[in-house]
């Protein structure tokens, strides 16, 4: 009766420490979030899109993906607009109707079409974007920039109109409407040509990007 006595302690102290090891490695695993080296979840990286400079036009970085449709009777131009005071500047513009029927009244092949001056000069503050193909700023004089839009059709005349524009977006879309214009009928002019029949700006519309939704 005595060794039955004894192994019953024993198998009793065995049980008992099963239990507590069990409830300490409970313990241990929930809590802590620890989980065996063995069972980690596998994790798949999806690989990213090219990755492309944050100048660039083409990415999200650069205005928040606001774009100005500039509607013409030979076809639309959508704009990109830059992350920049000039930028909002052109939008504050529109909205107060100053491109209202403005025109491309000058025209210099390989180079840029333009509207002609109307309205007061501003100060804005210059930017980093440079008169490469399909550039749309304003022009710059006496260190004011006007509400003359060019949009450039050369290669890059950065060089030769350093100091004169302020560029505030890029094409994005339609530069065959540009060329369109570009290759309209002129009256001649010293340093560009007048356009015979300018080509309207029927109206601008700028497009913001949609804020993303989240359901119930």
């Amino acid at each position: 009766m005595k060794n039955i006595r004894i192994l019953g302690i024993i198998a009793a102290a065995v049980l008992l420490i099963i239990i507590v090891l069990f409830a300490a490695f409970a313990f241990f695993g929930v809590f802590t979030g620890k989980i065996p080296e063995n069972k980690l979840p596998e994790i798949s990286i999806e690989p990213s899109d090219e990755a492309v400079s944050s100048s660039s036009w083409q990415t999200s970085e650069t205005a928040g993906d606001i774009t100005a449709t500039v509607k013409t009777d030979l076809g639309d131009i959508v704009i990109k607009l830059g992350s920049c005071s000039a930028a909002e500047k052109f939008i504050e513009l529109d909205n107060s109707g100053v491109f209202d029927g403005a025109g491309f009244d000058i025209l210099a092949k390989d180079m840029f079409i333009q509207t002609g001056f109307d309205g007061e000069g501003f100060y804005a503050d210059k930017t980093e974007y440079s008169c490469i193909k399909g550039a749309v700023g304003f022009v710059l004089e006496d260190e004011k920039a006007y509400p003359s839009l060019f949009i450039i059709t050369g290669e890059d005349l950065t060089s030769e109109y350093d100091g004169k524009t302020l560029v505030f977006g890029q094409v994005i879309s339609g530069m065959e409407t540009v060329f369109a214009i570009e290759e309209g009928e002129s009256s001649g002019y010293a340093g560009g040509y007048l356009a015979k029949e300018p080509v309207k700006i029927n109206s601008i519309e700028i497009s913001y990007p949609t804020e993303p939704t989240i359901d119930d």
